[in-house]
């Protein structure tokens, strides 16, 4: 197995100025970010209003999704890069969750940057990803009929957190989701009438050019 490692951080921001840093971040981020030791794939984005789901953006709250060939690349970058430490000047929060990944399926920008390196053990925290690319002609259909859906989520007990992010709002869409243990995902993907109508639709309409779906072992979750 690899030693491949993901990280998920998540930025808050508060007051104007603050926030419109944040927001041009999200494409600049890339550039930025593309000559760092031991980063493979990088993701920037930006998330939804209200729970992280709402077709209004959030201003307040921006997420990266980085991949690197092992935990010591990460952790020297978050301790000593002088990006990150910009946003750590300008955020209010900033929660970095350390993940393994155990299946991913699909392809994210024409590959698929998960390898697998560990296996789920019972009482293991899961994380799951989705993403997709809705095909441009698709777009008001897919709105109009499973753009919400994704609130369901939180009548879940053993939902830890969940957000919305995406590069290009209503085109380019991802959901991260943080779970008890691997029963309680189970119990979300094959038992809720919901996440298993959205599934019948989208096989049925084809929404999608392009998508991804992912689970990983949380490792650990550190606040700066």
């Amino acid at each position: 197995m690899s030693n491949s490692i993901t990280t998920l951080i998540i930025f808050e921001t508060k007051g104007f100025r603050n926030q419109l840093w944040a927001f041009q971040q999200v494409p600049l981020a890339l550039w930025r970010l593309k000559n760092v030791k031991g980063l493979n794939f990088i993701k920037s984005m930006g998330s939804g209003g209200g729970k992280g789901f709402d077709f209004t953006p959030s201003f307040t709250t921006y997420c990266w999704l980085l991949v690197w060939d092992n935990k010591d690349c990460a952790d020297e970058f978050f301790n000593s890069n002088s990006y990150f430490k910009k946003y750590l000047s300008k955020a209010t929060a900033i929660k970095v969750h350390y993940l393994q990944n155990v299946i991913s399926h699909g392809l994210w920008s024409k590959i698929n940057p998960f390898i697998k390196a560990t296996e789920f053990k019972d009482n293991d925290t899961v994380v799951v990803l989705t993403r997709a690319r809705i095909k441009l002609r698709r777009i008001v259909q897919f709105w109009t009929k499973v753009g919400r859906t994704a609130n369901e989520l939180y009548k879940f007990d053993d939902l830890k957190f969940a957000i919305g992010v995406g590069e290009l709002p209503f085109i380019q869409q991802a959901t991260v989701s943080i779970w008890k243990n691997m029963e309680s995902v189970k119990n979300y993907a094959y038992k809720d009438e919901t996440h298993k109508r959205v599934i019948s639709l989208t096989r049925k309409y084809n929404w999608y050019s392009e998508e991804l779906f992912a689970r990983f072992v949380l490792m650990e979750s550190k606040n700066y």
